[in-house]
């Protein structure tokens, strides 16, 4: 396929010395980005509290004889709710960041969000599209450019070099199996900018030898979404720092695209500008308690997704984030769904998600802890 290179209009601030001319040096400065907050201090031993803490959860639901989802529910709403729902499967299909073989870093995920309202069997036809990718990126011995191979999460980490060519392949394989992308399925990009910051540059790598300004990269955005109007969400796409270019790329995107930040090291952190979600996770000194505050806190800005399976049932979310669809952990975690929403059909307790205008408008949990 034959892309165009799309022009970008843009006025940028040149530092030159012209004192071979006037015999004086230039004043003007290129703009600072700012310094990186400082992290949030580690507890020892952390990474075994999230787990310990699910465990302990376990071991009250098998004490009061209900399933996990159930205890994690009463916890949160101090009484069992007399419904549930079951949040919708969002598919990591390709990869794109540092760790693949590309000069790609921009794009960590590109996620597939199925419709809403529709059941965890009927979500995993997304499995046809898996399919088509993967056959697609199948012949990588004959065209290096199209190197690819299943990564830890699940997903298809594919060899490219511009941020379109990914979004370009999964749009044509949904041409080819006639699913409507944009309509019924939209996508979302996990961009984790925060890690393709140069410090010493003060510019992100989105690709190998290829740096843009928080400015040049909200630009990069707006023109990405506006060739792609599939994509619903960024999650991610500057550093917390680049307030001003926050608020700048809300401006821009408008209701057209989602911006949600990740909260999970930063759960004290005043809200950023132009943000309509947050992503948790369940990492590290995380735990259940902590989610359940997180969640009551933030009740104006609430997308709902996670990624385990009974927490997020339980939690009361919208959204579960599982990886891509290879590999024998990541399918016991989407069969274990199809179980609870079997298990909440049969009692009658099976409820629906209230329809949103926008995909993704409000809360994302991540669960890196065995569940």
């Amino acid at each position: 396929m034959c892309l165009q290179t799309p022009f970008v209009f843009q006025f940028v601030t040149l530092s030159c010395d012209f004192s071979c001319i006037t015999g004086k040096k230039s004043n003007i400065v290129e703009k600072q980005v700012p310094p990186a907050e400082p992290p949030e201090p580690v507890v020892r031993g952390s990474l075994a509290i999230g787990s310990v803490s699910l465990a302990v959860a376990k071991t009250g639901a098998q004490i009061q004889g209900i399933c996990l989802y159930k205890y994690i529910a009463a916890l949160k709403n101090q009484e069992a709710p007399t419904q549930f729902h079951i949040p919708v499967s969002l598919v990591t299909l390709l990869t794109c960041g540092k760790t693949s073989l590309g000069k790609l870093n921009l794009l960590e995920e590109v996620i597939l969000i199925p419709k809403v309202g529709q059941q965890v069997k009927q979500c995993m036809l997304v499995c046809s599209i898996y399919n088509s990718i993967y056959n697609s990126c199948e012949p990588c011995a004959c065209s290096k450019a199209n190197d690819a191979f299943v990564c830890e999460s699940g997903a298809l980490a594919v060899r490219y070099e511009r941020p379109e060519q990914p979004l370009d392949l999964i749009t044509e394989a949904c041409i080819n199996l006639e699913l409507p992308l944009g309509t019924e399925i939209h996508l979302a990009v996990n961009c984790a900018a925060p890690e393709l910051m140069d410090y010493s540059k003060g510019k992100y790598e989105v690709a190998t030898g290829v740096l843009k300004s928080p400015d040049e990269l909200v630009d990069l955005y707006q023109t990405l979404i506006s060739k792609y109007p599939a994509v619903v969400a960024l999650i991610d796409p500057l550093r917390r720092e680049d307030r001003d270019q926050w608020e700048k790329l809300s401006s821009v995107l408008g209701n057209s695209c989602s911006l949600l930040s990740d909260i999970s090291y930063k759960s004290q952190a005043p809200p950023l500008p132009g943000v309509g979600g947050h992503i948790l996770k369940h990492i590290n000194e995380t735990t259940v308690s902590d989610l359940i505050h997180m969640l009551v806190s933030n009740q104006e800005h609430v997308t709902k997704a996670a990624e385990g399976r009974d927490s997020a049932v339980g939690l009361g979310l919208d959204y579960v984030k599982l990886g891509g669809l290879s590999g024998a952990e990541r399918m016991t975690k989407y069969n274990r769904l199809i179980s609870i929403e079997e298990e909440l059909a049969q009692q009658g307790i099976l409820g629906s998600i209230v329809k949103q205008s926008l995909p993704l408008d409000y809360m994302g949990c991540e669960e890196t802890a065995s569940s």
